[in-house]
Order: C-alpha cells, then structure tokens, then sequence
C-alpha cells in the first residue's frame, strides 16, 4: 500500500461561507508557517499556531476572529479542526502575523446556561415568602413553616408539613414547603412520597387535605394542584403541571374549625422530593425506591444541543448510569457541565472531525497504533510507575444533599472503594495506602461511592507512563504506515518489540508540521481527572480552552 503524503492543506471558511487557501501551493503570503497543533483528553482538537508573512499594517478577510479552519491531508482526513482565537502581529526583520486556533471544544465555553435536571436537595424545600403569609392570613389561614425530618423507621432524611393545635375560630392551620427554582429557570414535574406522622390526622375526616402543587410567583394560590392525598398512607407519586411553573409546594391543610386538642401535633413527612426542570429528557430508574433520574448521555445531548448548537452530537454514545442529583441553578459553562457529568463514568470526551462531540468509553483490550523502538526516528522515554498513583483504596467527603451534613466514605465502610486485586502491592504487603477525594457539589451517597469507583478504577487501571516520539509515519493496527499528524488523543498505541506491550492509553498528542514529528503523552493520569473528580473544589479549565 502506497504511503500517503505528508502534505496538510489549509482551508479556512469566513461567516459568509467564503473559502480561503493556506497551504504549500499558494503565494508566500498564504503559506502558514511553523504550523503545530496539539489533541488532548478533555478537549479533542486542542489549540494549534502558525506564521504568515504578512504586512502588519492591512486587514485581511481570511483573518478575522473565531474563522472556521480545517487541516486536511492529502488522503482528504481531517487533521485538525478549531477556529481562530488570536492573531498576534509582530515587525521584526520582516512583517510576519502570529494565527492562534482553537479546538472547537471551545465552543462549550461561548456562553453559560442555568438548568434543573433532577433535583433531590431537601434544603430547597423552604418557608413560604412573607407575601404568600399574608395573603394566608388574609384566608383566615395561619401559616406553620415546615421542617427537617428524619423517618425513625430507616433515618431517612424528609421535610415535614406541620403545626399543633388548638386554633380558634375563623383561623386555621396550613403548613408548606416551596421550592423556587430560581430565576429564569421553571419546574414541570415533582416526585414524593409521603406519610402521616401519627394517626392525629383522620384520613377519613374530610376536613384534612394534602397537595403538591405548582405556582407562577412565591404569593400566588396553587395555579396546578394534585388530587388530595389524604389517604391512610404512606403513598408516593408523581405530579406534573401542564404549564412550567417557577414555584412548586407541598401542604397541608385543615378547613374546619375549631378542631385538635391543645398542644397536639399534626404532620405529613415529605420523603424523596424531587424537582424536574422544563427540560424534555425520559426519565430513568437508577437506585431502586428512589425517584427517577439522568443518563449522562442523555444530558450532554441535551446541553450540546440546546447551548452549543455548532457541535454535532452524533458521536455521543449512551451510557446508562443513572444520575439522581444534576442541578446547574448557577449560571455554568456547558464545558463544566460536561465534566461534571462526565465524573460518573470517566469516559472519553472530545469534539472532532465536522465538529462532532464524542463520548464514549475508551477501549484498553486493543491498540489503533504500533511503532518498535527500533523504528528510525522513533524514541522510547518510559517514566515508570509510582506510588504517588497507585491505591488499594479510597475515602470520599461529601455534603448529603438530603441532610446537608459533610459525610465521608471509606473502604472499611464501603466494600466497593476497595481494590480487590490481590496483585496490587500495597494489599500484597498489608498496608492501607488510599486516596482522597472531596466533592465540592453536594450528592446522594450512591452517587459519590460510584464517583470514588471510578477514580479508584482510573489510578489502578494499569500503565506504563511516558513519552513517544515518531517522525514521518507510524503503522496503524493493521499493518499500514500512515501520517504521524493521525495519532490522536484518547488512541491506543503499542511498543510491540517492548515486554510489555499491552495497549497504552495516549493522553495528549502534539504535532509540528516543520519536522513532520509528534509526541504523544502515554498512560499519564489525565489532565483533566482534577476537574471531572473536584478536587480542586471547581471545575478546572482546560488549556487552550480560550
């Protein structure tokens, strides 16, 4: 099989569609020079640069900020793809402009968005404003805030709508939790179930009732309310309204009176709230007995779509986790957002060719790559492990969003935060060597045990750290040189003349088109493991991401 060229051509596209040439065959002017680009996990198309000998003092049409730019080869590939983000110019010995690209991941951070995918935080559920007081008291209704609980019978945490008798005549008691989703944000659905705290409330007395209910402001009545729940109980459900809703409550009422002895309480205990936003994801059944929830796919479908509409995201694959707990009620980039969902599984992430958004799991069982150590201009430089990432357990802090409370999870309490390979050293030699991670958001247990599985899986999958260099052509799987400019960030490559030459996972690729040479990170913890875990308390930003 005939190698292909070497040769990369430059294209660049204008708003209007236009199409510029950058490549060896144009005028000296249009020839970038110097030209290297680099791929890295997280990202896909990282940044790239180069040099046109250009007059300083003129406008050109071909460059103008955020242009299209495509690399192609000579087979017609892409090489690389992002837009331009800087152009430095610079009067020395001649006139020359520095081109500055970016990736199109980039286009994850043009601008941030606010949404409720499923929302289990019991502190969300609070008092009713002092405007919807009064308009209650107005009603002849005395209002009762509500309160935390805890279900005696297996400590589940809830909130209670509450109040003691007795009351007097023409008043009477009315407890609620609201929940306001915040500004520019709206609820479509509410999960609950609930339970009488004691037989105080007669179910058959008709004089009792409990809703959940939706509401346009924090004063107004119910504009969409449930069918009573009074019932002997416990019961659960589902409400939805059929217009978004920025309020939603849950009550309890009594419309007789006077009624209740002295000092006797009532109560209805609320347990596994959960709000949904005006988003149009299936929900899923992740923790049994819990409400529905997310799939990471799903959402970063959703986002891409509706916040970085230039991506295709035809390269998303489905990943069935279930997320419980996804609230982005600040104002986020959709980049953060991805790496936050991108936490539960640690899958490959990146946008590449024509744009495309890519998730999906890396697969170790094979190589797409093979270079020998012997291959001319081809060096070797392994690093070696270290204990510095090798665990054979580890401990996650985190704040319940049901209770608030900091709560930290351990091997010792937790069997599946332990590695059970009998091989790794530190089991071998008896000593517990674990790692920590602290979340910055607050989650559900299940989901911080799922995050501490896959980091633990991520530092002890195996490896063998270093740097690979290869100048010209590398052999892909099946036996064919190709460009060297084709390795990419997220392959696999093997050192099959090596004793161990099982797959490595490449990190980050850096190509320089002047030497025709690339350097590929292998087996490194990721760049952005940081990020996806919070261990710095907030989402890092990649480099390049300008």
């Amino acid at each position: 099989m005939p190698r292909v060229p070497l040769d990369l051509f430059i294209e660049v596209v204008d708003p209007a569609g236009a199409r510029y040439k950058w490549d060896a065959n144009q005028p000296p002017g249009s020839r970038l020079r110097d030209f290297g680009f680099r791929t890295k996990v997280g990202e896909g198309f990282s940044d790239a640069n180069g040099t046109l000998a250009r007059r300083i003092d003129l406008d050109y049409p071909d460059l103008q900020l955020v242009n299209d730019v495509i690399v192609t080869g000579a087979d017609g590939s892409v090489a690389y793809e992002g837009r331009m983000s800087a152009m430095p110019r610079e009067l020395g010995d001649s006139h020359s402009i520095s081109v500055t690209l970016t990736g199109w991941m980039a286009h994850a951070k043009d601008r941030k968005f606010s949404e409720i995918y499923v929302d289990r935080d019991l502190n969300a559920w609070g008092p009713m404003s002092n405007g919807r007081k009064a308009a209650r008291l107005a009603s002849n209704l005395t209002p009762f805030d509500p309160e935390q609980t805890t279900d005696p019978t297996d400590s589940q945490a809830g909130v209670t709508t509450a109040f003691t008798g007795a009351w007097v005549s023409p008043y009477k008691p009315y407890s609620a939790a609201y929940y306001d989703a915040g500004p520019g944000l709206t609820l479509t659905q509410i999960a609950y179930s609930w339970k009488r705290e004691s037989t105080n409330i007669d179910n058959a007395n008709t004089s009792w009732s409990w809703f959940v209910n939706f509401a346009p402001d924090d004063k107004a009545a119910a504009t969409e309310f449930s069918s009573d729940l009074r019932a002997a109980g416990p019961s659960s459900g589902t409400f939805s309204t059929s217009t978004p809703r920025r309020y939603a409550f849950v009550d309890l009422a009594y419309t007789a009176t006077p009624a209740g002895g002295d000092g006797t309480r009532f109560g209805i205990a609320w347990y596994n709230l959960a709000a949904y936003g005006n988003h149009s994801l299936a929900l899923k059944t992740g923790e049994p007995g819990q409400p529905a929830g997310v799939t990471p796919s799903d959402v970063i479908r959703d986002i891409a779509g509706r916040f970085c509409p230039q991506l295709n995201t035809s390269g998303v694959q489905n990943n069935d986790y279930v997320i419980q707990h996804l609230v982005f009620k600040d104002r986020t980039f959709p980049y953060d957002a991805f790496l936050e969902v991108n936490k539960y599984s640690l899958w490959h992430l990146g946008v590449w060719d024509n744009k495309t958004l890519t998730y999906r799991p890396y697969d170790l069982t094979d190589y797409d790559w093979e270079i020998r150590t012997d291959d001319p201009g081809t060096t070797f430089s392994p690093q070696g492990r270290s204990v510095d990432d090798l665990f054979n357990g580890v401990t996650v802090s985190y704040t319940d969003v049901l209770t608030g409370i900091k709560q930290t999870l351990t091997p010792d309490d937790t069997p599946e935060l332990n590695d059970t390979n009998p091989e790794n050293p530190w089991t071998m030699w008896g000593v517990d060597h674990w790692d920590e991670i602290d979340l910055s958001a607050p989650t559900l247990g299940a989901q911080a045990v799922q995050i501490g599985r896959m980091a633990l899986a991520d530092r002890n999958r195996p490896k063998a750290p270093g740097t690979i260099t290869v100048k010209g052509y590398i052999k892909d799987r099946a036996g064919n040189e190709q460009p060297v400019w084709k390795v990419r960030a997220g392959d696999t490559i093997s050192v099959t003349n090596y004793p161990n030459n099982s797959p490595r996972l490449i990190v980050e690729t850096s190509y320089d088109d002047e030497s025709k040479m690339v350097t590929l990170s292998i087996d490194r913890p990721f760049a952005l493991l940081d990020a996806y875990l919070d261990r710095v308390g907030v989402a890092l930003t990649a480099r390049g991401l300008t």
